[in-house]
């Protein structure tokens, strides 16, 4: 049985899931592939990257509105739902959310894991679904952090079990992404994507939404999917994100996207990258400036070719000058020991998708 510590959801950032990203989220491709049943609400909600809405009045056919899965009530067994991961990866913990389920939540839940090649039943009696979290206590209307003692392997498939009926907001599973590069060494990448690994280590400023966003898939649909800061008063002030690069690799070319951000995108950015074995670089570590402060405008892509291409990076910092927002950033590169192409490099029309 897996070992693991319940903790306060204020805990959170500062125990070993503030480093993980939410693998289970919609925002990264994962999708519900089987539930056995969703009466009053879909699982889909479950794996939403928004928070939970209350809106006690509202009622639709089958009864109260709520934001999260809901099933039927009277179960003799239990219900489950089965999430196909957008990305593979392993897992630390997990957030099982109650938030407005007062007295019609699923009392425990469980999680199972298991990998599913590609083109294959998740239900099929060859796949082997193994415990990573055992059946917990789950309170009404509150957070239910568990941090697992261990690791777990990597996993393509979750199973989220209600038991043995009831509801549940959100499903948040914290881990990292193992990602899965060209056989060709010498290929372009995003090295600072999350689905190869890229994640955000330290941010300066998340008062609207999280700078990891900026490393999500494709071109998201409003500004509550990209980064924003809170506006600054203060001359001189300046926001940024430092990543640390799913591989060290040479970052050939930048793409910052402001999609949507119309009257607050950034009025300048500045591009840096280092080279650290911690996860976020020490205060005295050495920035290579990639980009000088340069501007962009409103609901826009711009293309950066950089210098110091001979130079890899561990880490990379966007920074924002003074503040505002961001949809996406890709560090186009290859791998350190590839070998660099004729510069400049063409990307096509990646950066659109």
């Amino acid at each position: 049985m897996a070992a693991y510590q319940k903790i306060e959801f204020d805990q959170l950032k500062s125990s070993p899931l503030g480093e993980c990203i939410d693998l289970a989220s919609s925002a990264l491709g994962s999708t519900i592939v089987k539930v056995t049943d969703e009466f009053f609400a879909p699982a889909t909600n479950m794996i939403n990257p928004a928070p939970p809405i209350h809106a006690p009045g509202r009622f639709v056919d089958t009864g109260a509105w709520m934001d999260g899965w809901e099933t039927k009530r009277h179960n003799p067994n239990y219900d489950w739902c089965i999430i196909k991961l957008g990305f593979s990866g392993s897992f630390k913990g997990f957030d099982l959310d109650t938030h407005y389920f007062t007295g019609n939540q699923a009392p425990f839940g469980s999680v199972d894991a298991a990998v599913v090649p590609i083109g294959g039943d998740a239900e099929s009696a060859d796949i082997k679904w193994v415990n990573i979290l055992p059946k917990v206590e789950l309170p009404p209307t509150c957070h239910n952090v568990f941090v697992l003692e261990e690791e777990t392997a990597v996993y393509t498939h979750l199973r989220v079990n209600n038991i043995p009926d009831g509801g549940i907001a959100r499903f948040r599973a914290y881990g990292n992404v193992t990602p899965v590069w060209p056989e060709d060494k010498n290929a372009i990448v995003d090295l600072a994507f999350c689905g190869n690994g890229g994640r955000a280590v330290e941010c300066s400023n998340q008062h609207y939404t999280p700078g990891s966003n900026i490393l999500l898939p494709g071109r998201g649909q409003n500004m509550g999917d990209g980064w924003e800061t809170k506006r600054s008063r203060t001359p001189g002030h300046s926001d940024h994100v430092t990543i640390r690069l799913g591989a060290k690799g040479h970052i050939l070319k930048a793409v910052v996207d402001t999609s949507h951000y119309c009257g607050n995108y950034p009025h300048k950015i500045v591009l840096a990258g280092t080279v650290s074995s911690e996860e976020v670089p020490q205060a005295d570590a050495e920035w290579t400036t990639l980009i000088e402060p340069a501007s962009t405008g409103p609901h826009n892509i711009f293309y950066f070719d950089l210098p110091h291409t001979d130079k890899a990076f561990t880490h990379a910092k966007i920074t924002i000058i003074p503040d505002g927002g961001l949809k996406r950033l890709r560090l186009y590169g290859v791998r350190e020991g590839a070998a660099i192409p004729p510069l400049p490099i063409d990307i096509g029309d990646a950066a659109l998708a």
